[in-house]
């Protein structure tokens, strides 16, 4: 008996020690690859390959050309468009966006949208520079993605089962 757990003893030990060290060796990639479970998975859609336009000059201002000598400089009275009902004139340059309007920023990008109570529309996508966006939508929800070589920044809505909600997603 005690020959016997002269074998045993050393080789439980040794045994402790191999499953210790291998799995030291693959905790990473156990967790990689748990982690990539947890986060949403891709989903196809139109990617749009483009970035914001970036302003490289601004030009001067222009100047009017003043009337010729003895012409008259006040404006001529000139018959004014009716206002379109409501009471609003249609010239206005920026009008106030709705209050159902959000904006949730990310590493990738900004993603503009309109929440409801029974669905969300999205108003706009603007992706960072050197990202692109991918947009999906589904019944019940909409994905906004802004990828680049290594990252993915995700926004996603969805409403079908209550009401609209948002969360933000970077990995």
């Amino acid at each position: 008996m005690r020959r016997a757990m002269s074998y045993v003893a050393p080789w439980a030990g040794v045994t402790a020690l191999a499953v210790a060290l291998s799995w030291l060796g693959v905790r990473g990639v156990v967790r990689g690859a748990v982690s990539e479970r947890s986060a949403p998975p891709p989903i196809a859609g139109p990617i749009i390959h483009s970035s914001p336009p970036v302003p490289t000059d601004i030009g001067s201002p222009t100047s009017r050309p003043s009337p010729p000598a003895g012409e008259d400089r006040a404006p001529k009275p000139s018959k004014s468009p009716k206002a379109p009902p409501g009471g609003h004139e249609t010239d206005t340059p920026d009008p106030k966006p709705p209050d159902n309007v959000r904006s949730y920023a990310t590493r990738g990008g900004r993603a503009a949208m309109s929440v409801e109570k029974d669905r969300v529309r999205l108003v706009s996508a603007t992706p960072n520079a050197g990202y692109e966006t991918r947009v999906t939508q589904a019944d019940g929800w909409l994905r906004v993605d802004f990828l680049d070589d290594e990252r993915t920044s995700s926004v996603i809505a969805t409403w079908h089962e209550g009401d609209p909600a948002v969360k933000v997603y970077e990995y």
